[in-house]
């Protein structure tokens, strides 16, 4: 369960701003809505604040990951929340666009969410291009945490009182070491990883004040396989480490840094090696 609430937490961060703006704006209206940005931003929480400032009665979601057993035929008007249509195979594509088509008052608002692009799914032929011009008719991108440092205190406080108020708890507070581990994460998990590491130290605090020691961190690499084989040499383990990890993060030199637990300067200088040998 997320704790993110769009009007409760006082939002400084510009991009943020202006989706929050435009967010209200399109409530109003019946325009399907395409919500991207990384796992874990608040894209469905987004979702869910336009629909509770519209005037649809009522919300249905569909997940695409697990799509199963959803009925489309019980969908009577109201909002259809899709959830990484990203990951929609073609059958269920399908009966979206049926839906789609579907005339009168039983036609459903649709919000979706997406942590990809869908138009180079587009161009790969792996999603509906009629479906695509449909659910997509305007675009919001939700920025990542780490993007939003005006607004990182304001978070972390609110998620703090949530938090406490969840679990029983009252006064509890981040010394001025805590606060600075949680500013220095680059926070690959983005709102929801913050949510987790406040949660587990709140539950595990032990005093009035959260220490550095009560915050921590763990780090999820996803999707990555590692390239190596009995009889390489460490200098080419390490190669293909750094390579495989900046292809993780796109590239992102600061984060590849912490994953690897090396210093900026060094991965710079392990680049400049590479380029200079003609492997990059």
């Amino acid at each position: 369960m997320s704790y993110f609430d769009f009007d409760a937490i006082h939002i400084e961060d510009r991009r943020m701003h202006e989706v929050k703006q435009l967010s209200l704006q399109l409530a109003a209206t019946q325009a399907s809505l395409l919500i991207l940005g990384e796992a874990g931003v608040g894209k469905t929480s987004l979702a869910r604040y336009i629909y509770a400032k519209s005037r649809s009665a009522r919300l249905y979601t569909l997940d695409c990951k697990n799509a199963g057993g959803f009925d489309f035929s019980k969908v009577d008007g109201g909002t259809l929340l899709i959830e990484d249509l990203d990951c929609a195979n073609l059958a269920l594509q399908n009966e979206l666009m049926k839906l789609v088509e579907r005339a009168g008052t039983s036609r459903p608002r649709f919000i979706s969410t997406s942590r990809r692009d869908l138009r180079s799914l587009v161009k790969q032929e792996q999603f509906r291009q009629d479906l695509f011009y449909k659910l997509a008719v305007v675009h919001l991108e939700v920025p990542r945490l780490e993007d939003r440092l005006a607004d990182f205190q304001n978070i972390v406080t609110f998620i703090l009182e949530v938090a406490q108020i969840m679990h029983g708890k009252s006064g509890l507070r981040l010394t001025a070491e805590a606060y600075e581990r949680l500013a220095a994460w680059n926070w690959p998990g983005n709102i929801r990883e913050l949510e987790n590491v406040l949660e587990r130290s709140v539950v595990l605090a032990k005093s009035s004040l959260i220490g550095p020691e009560s915050i921590q961190f763990e780090a999820i690499v996803e999707d990555m396989e590692l390239d190596f084989a009995p009889g390489m040499s460490l200098s080419e383990v390490e190669k293909r480490l750094i390579i495989q990890t900046l292809e993780l993060t796109a590239q992102n030199r600061t984060r590849a840094a912490q994953m690897l637990g090396i210093s900026i300067r060094t991965l710079r200088n392990k680049l400049n090696e590479y380029k200079e040998a003609g492997v990059l």
